[in-house]
């Protein structure tokens, strides 16, 4: 940085305010955004958000088997690193949105990672009854829609 000019340090600094100040308002939503998953059903009608939310807290005879604040405390340093060097980017000049977006796809993962791995070994087992109806020993995977629709969205940028 010594052999900037003083229009080009004028410049970089300004962009770096731009960006914290994107950063600062700009967030990531992830699980099921209602601007992305928002209607879908399955075939009964129940809304896949309506599913997620009976399965993230638990409801009735329905154990909570959390895809998203479970597997986000126990991934916590991968998800922290992964923040991390996304605004050590934005600092150097990365866009914000597209910084948000990798933690997003990071976060994704990390919850679709819950899936196959039930629930990174805390979830409970399902019903000898519900694996003879569903055909299966998978915890929460029928035909995938849940698992599916989880994604991210870039907020407030």
């Amino acid at each position: 940085m010594s052999n900037l000019t003083p229009e080009k340090m004028l410049k970089r600094t300004t962009e770096y305010a731009k960006n914290l100040a994107k950063a600062k308002s700009g967030y990531v939503a992830v699980g099921l955004p209602s601007e992305k998953v928002g209607g879908k059903a399955y075939g009964n009608g129940m809304t896949i958000i309506r599913v997620g939310a009976i399965h993230e807290y638990g409801l009735g005879h329905n154990p909570r088997r959390s895809f998203l604040n479970t597997p986000f405390d126990s991934k916590m340093d991968e998800l922290s690193k992964a923040i991390g060097q996304q605004f050590e980017d934005v600092f150097k000049g990365k866009n914000v949105e597209v910084a948000l977006g990798l933690i997003g796809a990071t976060a994704t993962n990390i919850s679709k990672g819950a899936f196959t791995t039930r629930g990174y070994g805390v979830w409970p087992d399902i019903k000898a009854s519900t694996k003879q109806s569903k055909g299966s020993s998978q915890v929460l995977i029928d035909k995938g829609l849940l698992r599916g629709a989880i994604t991210y969205s870039v907020r407030g940028v």
